[in-house]
């Protein structure tokens, strides 16, 4: 019987300690992606409303770290993958992304039968 308590008493610390932890990496991706807005415009449409474009430095690509199989994973891989696709763009001397688009990629995690997600951003590093 004791030995049954104490397991539960892991597994439920596991479970918190397990949300704790996901929502303290979310917290740090949306202060990440708050600094790096002020550094990088990021829009969908292929020009700038208020601005030309002075010259395009290459395509750029953001994928999300995160293998997702929940609706809270997915939200964390999206903010993944958008900052990863604007640091990559500040690391090519852009600062402005244009023509962002988000597509995922969807498979069975091997060993079971989980449908998982990955996010990827894809859009054009720019001059203004």
């Amino acid at each position: 019987m004791d030995v049954l308590l104490v397991a539960a008493v892991l597994f439920v610390a596991f479970i918190v300690f397990s949300l704790f932890g996901r929502s303290n990496k979310t917290a740090e991706l949306d202060a990440e992606i708050k600094n790096l807005r002020e550094r990088i415009i990021v829009v969908t449409s292929n020009s700038l409303p208020d601005g030309g474009i002075k010259g395009a430095l290459g395509n750029v690509t953001g994928i999300s770290e995160t293998a997702a199989s929940t609706d809270r994973g997915f939200r964390k891989a999206e903010k993944e993958a958008l900052a990863d696709i604007m640091r990559q763009g500040i690391q090519m001397g852009a600062n402005a992304l244009v023509d962002l688009k988000m597509t995922t990629g969807s498979y069975e995690q091997q060993g079971s039968q989980w449908m998982v997600s990955k996010v990827v951003y894809y859009g054009t590093a720019v001059k203004v």
